[in-house]
């Protein structure tokens, strides 16, 4: 058996990892949600950006490019976290407009 090391020898060069840059800081715009996942925090920063007039759920859909039943799921899951609240038709982050 031979003791050259078979397989993806050309690969070499970019197996070695690339150094770790820090990312700028975010800057404070309230409270920021704790286990949220990627889409639905995009979710919920389109929700945040309508500001006291909250968003119809065709709306969220419009702004941040998901099926409107990918937005109803998130809007439920952060209406469970307390951080919106459905008045009548129109979904709002949580605190917002009263």
């Amino acid at each position: 058996m031979s003791k050259r090391q078979k397989g993806r020898r050309h690969r070499r060069v970019n197996r070695t990892p690339r150094p770790v840059r820090s990312s700028p800081p975010r800057p404070a715009t309230g409270p920021e949600p704790r286990g949220l996942g990627r889409h639905e925090a995009r979710t919920w920063e389109g929700l945040r950006a309508t500001g006291t007039g909250g968003a119809s759920v065709e709306e969220l859909s419009a702004a941040v490019g998901y099926q409107a039943r990918t937005i109803l799921k998130h809007m439920t899951g952060l209406s469970g976290q307390g951080l919106a609240e459905l008045r009548g038709d129109r979904w709002y982050a949580a605190g917002a407009g009263r």
